[in-house]
């Protein structure tokens, strides 16, 4: 009992300390370890911090009803090379062999290459991931459409190169319990656990066979269960993408709603002859947001009136459209995705590694318990900021709006938020590392090669620091923007009865700033780099 109580006093006293180290940002470039890079400089998060309060007072003072839905289109299907290529029945495993090419790769040099030197780590953490999230925010679900882990598993249950029509499985139904978000969810929540407290990104085994994993559960997935199951409720990276690519100024739609109707066949849906239909149990005619669509194309070349159609549409159209549906487990999804990316960042200041060595030397306990307990904390926190935002927004409009509805509606405006602190996050990896890649091209496996005459040659990176903190600074306050422009069009939505939309959205809007303000501070911090510079 006295030593417990010895301990406690001695956290005590040394609370005041761990705050100031904690919030202590460097200035200096000379403080700046190896394999860190430096945050952007005090002014320029100042300016950024700045941006975003007086947007946030400009666009509401100049608020429109911003209807994405209302604006225009392009449809690319239009271009008839591009369209022969959609509907060449082999063109969905032919686009997904170079990804399986890849990922076998992966597992390969992972698995039996030098643990130390490794195209493992690079390729996947600095090139795919880091990617991934501007794929989305430019293509919409384009990785989707070219993802090894779907395709391994259509391969696997069609047997066919041209055709994803299923020949084995068994068929059963996805529990109607489980048809959410709510899966995808758990295993986002416990990956994250995995690669942040196992340091996944740094190890080659460990990032194969996280690869090999999920490949494992697509096929079983497909073999065990109707469709694509999987896809739908499962896989975080299909789900995480679907909530990005909201803003996606990609899109499949019909090109007439009315021949949908009118269609007999459904043949998008159901398939037909050596055609599929939709994988994801999805109407086609019937399709208005992306969150779910895989772009597969399968009900482009189902459709019997080439009703289909991929476009173009204005950024962010499906969040500011009015026919938008809210969901439970969409609005909880965004919200924890924008609390896990923050966490992402955190992870990586020198301010995190002091905080743990504090807490294991007072504790005594061991690294992955810690490690553990700060992620609960630190990913409720965002979540109870929110929660106190929305709380007080609900108070301030007034009208009988019922306490679900809020949260629900006031976490689609996080999605620009979070995916535009991912870009900067993610920015920052590819634009400094990714010329990591050049000399394992020559030895992937560690093993001594030389294939291309690059290995053990250094590269710099792909953009001058400056310019890199140009970058975040800029794409932080574009998603803040956005941000804004989504809460004023919910809120419209939300408060339409009480008529104090401005303000009722005016603490959920501050609550806004401070995530913004939180992510300059991130980029303000030097960051550990994955393979150095």
């Amino acid at each position: 009992m006295e030593d417990a109580q010895a301990q406690l006093a001695n956290l005590v006293e040394t609370l005041p300390g761990v705050a100031e180290e904690f919030c202590r940002a460097p200035v200096a470039a000379s403080r700046v370890l190896p394999h860190q890079m430096q945050g952007v400089p005090l002014w320029m998060a100042i300016a950024g911090l700045g941006l975003v309060i007086a947007l946030s007072h400009v666009l509401l003072a100049r608020r429109k009803n911003a209807d994405g839905g209302g604006h225009w289109r392009w449809g690319l299907l239009g271009w008839a090379p591009f369209k022969a290529l959609v509907q060449w029945p082999s063109f969905p495993i032919v686009a997904q062999s170079l990804s399986i090419a890849l990922l076998l790769l992966v597992a390969a040099a992972g698995l039996f290459g030098n643990q130390r030197y490794n195209i493992a780590t690079v390729l996947t953490w600095t090139w795919w991931w880091a990617l991934l999230i501007f794929v989305v925010a430019g293509f919409g679900k384009g990785f989707c459409a070219v993802c090894p882990w779907e395709g391994l598993a259509s391969l696997s249950t069609s047997l066919s190169l041209k055709t994803r029509v299923k020949k084995i499985g068994f068929e059963r139904k996805w529990p109607r319990w489980a048809r959410n978000l709510y899966p995808a969810l758990g295993l986002f929540v416990l990956l994250t656990w995995f690669e942040l407290g196992y340091e996944v990104t740094y190890s080659p085994s460990f990032t194969a066979v996280l690869g090999l994993g999920m490949a494992a559960l697509a096929v079983l997935g497909a073999l065990f269960f109707e469709k694509r199951a999987f896809c739908r409720y499962v896989c975080l990276v299909g789900r995480v993408s679907g909530l990005y690519a909201l803003f996606s100024p990609v899109e499949l739609r019909p090109e007439s709603r009315d021949v949908c109707r009118s269609c007999a066949s459904k043949a998008c849906l159901h398939g037909s002859g050596d055609k599929g239909g939709c994988p994801l149990f999805l109407s086609p005619g019937n399709l208005r947001e992306n969150t779910y669509c895989t772009l597969c194309t399968e009900c482009v070349r189902a459709c019997p009136h080439d009703n289909i159609d991929i476009r173009l549409r204005p950024f962010a159209a499906d969040l500011l459209s009015g026919d938008k549906r809210f969901r439970w487990d969409e609005a909880v999804m965004a919200m924890v995705l924008l609390a896990l990316t923050l966490f992402h960042g955190v992870t990586m200041t020198p301010q995190w590694e002091r905080l743990n060595d504090w807490l294991r030397a007072v504790m005594g306990q061991d690294r992955l318990v810690i490690f553990t307990a700060l992620m609960a904390v630190m990913v409720a926190l965002p979540l109870l900021l929110f929660w106190w935002g929305a709380t007080l927004s609900r108070i301030l409009a007034g009208g009988e709006v019922k306490v679900g509805d809020v949260p629900k509606v006031l976490a689609y405006p996080l999605i620009p938020v979070a995916l535009f602190y991912h870009l900067a996050h993610n920015g920052m990896h590819f634009f400094m590392e990714a010329q990591s890649i050049v000399p394992l091209l020559s030895d992937p496996f560690g093993w001594g090669w030389d294939l291309f005459g690059t290995a053990g040659h250094s590269y710099g990176p792909l953009l001058s620091l400056e310019s890199v903190w140009w970058l975040q600074i800029g794409l932080i306050v574009v998603g803040h923007a956005y941000g804004v422009v989504v809460a004023d069009k919910v809120g419209r939505l939300l408060y339409a009865a009480s008529g104090r939309v401005l303000v009722g959205l005016a603490p959920f809007i501050a609550t806004m700033v401070l995530f913004s303000g939180f992510s300059i501070w991130l980029v303000a911090q030097p960051m550990v780099m994955r393979s150095g510079m």
